[in-house]
Formats: C-alpha cells, sequence, structure tokens
C-alpha cells in the first residue's frame, strides 16, 4: 500500500526554509501520530525532506528521492519515484510518502490513501501541498485530536 502521510495548516502549507527543520509549526501530538503511524514501515521522501529532518529516524527503512548521489550508507537512494514504486509493486511492504512538495504531487495519482493532519491556524512559511482535487483520493474519515484534525482520503 502506498500512503502519503502529511500535515498542513489551514492554507495547506506544509513547510518553510527558514526553519531548521522545515517545520513551519511544532505540534507534538501530529510528531507522536507520525511516529506510531510510520515505525517498521519504509519512509520515501525527497533530499530536501531528508537533510531538513536530518537523519534516518529510528526502526524505519528510509528510501530518498534525490537526482545527485548522497554519501549516506544509513539510507537508500533512489532518482526517481517511479524506481521505487516499481521495486515495491509486488511487495506486501506499506510505503509511506512523507514530503516534500514535489514528491507528494507526484505521489498523489498513485498514493492509495493519505493520511492529513489539518493543524489550525495559518502559518508563515514558502512550501504548499499540491491540489488534491484531481488526484481521485476521496475522504472518507475524519478523526479530531486535541490539536490537530486527521483527515484520512482513500482511492
Amino acid at each position: 500500500m502506498i500512503t502519503i502521510i502529511v500535515a498542513v495548516d489551514e492554507s495547506n502549507l506544509i513547510g518553510t526554509s527558514d526553519s531548521a527543520n522545515g517545520m513551519a509549526w511544532h505540534n507534538k501530538e501530529d510528531f507522536q501520530h507520525f511516529k506510531q503511524t510510520t515505525l517498521h514501515h519504509t519512509l520515501v521522501m525527497g533530499r530536501k525532506t531528508y537533510e531538513a529532518i536530518g537523519r534516518p529516524l529510528p526502526k524505519r527503512h528510509t528510501i530518498v528521492i534525490t537526482r545527485g548521489e548522497m554519501d549516506d550508507n544509513r539510507i537508500e537512494v533512489r532518482h526517481s519515484l517511479d524506481e521505487v514504486f516499481e521495486e515495491f509493486k509486488n511487495s506486501d511492504e506499506d510505503l509511506m510518502i512523507c514530503g516534500g512538495a514535489s514528491i507528494y504531487k507526484q505521489a498523489l495519482g498513485v498514493a492509495d490513501r493519505m493520511l492529513l493532519s489539518r493543524i489550525p491556524g495559518k502559518h508563515v512559511g514558502d512550501t504548499y501541498f499540491p491540489d488534491i482535487d484531481q488526484s481521485g483520493l476521496k475522504l472518507s474519515k475524519k478523526k479530531p485530536f486535541d490539536t490537530f484534525t486527521l483527515e484520512i482520503y482513500e482511492r
């Protein structure tokens, strides 16, 4: 299964280049949800997202998409999202797509589901989640948390 996991604010902002970790907010409850949801799964992310995180996350297999090379033996590097999808097409393993904007845009048309954390408020930043209207994903459930609302979309 291919799952997009993302947090957005009210204007679909997902990040900022002015923050060390790329995040425009700090939401401990959403971070905890991300951790619990992604543990023991394969994370797929772009180079900028990986560099903002700064390291592979514990107990998760990390694949970084980049046009260039990366000298980091703790991760696997692929040169396109299609390459990852082809590699995992006959696998039962869940792929968790976790950013950034261009990776999300490429994955929207093929993801089986999306876990979108809606963070209240409008924050300052420069990176936005792409429009999902044409993705074929439909909102199936909303789950309120104390500090955000989880929206679950399915194909």
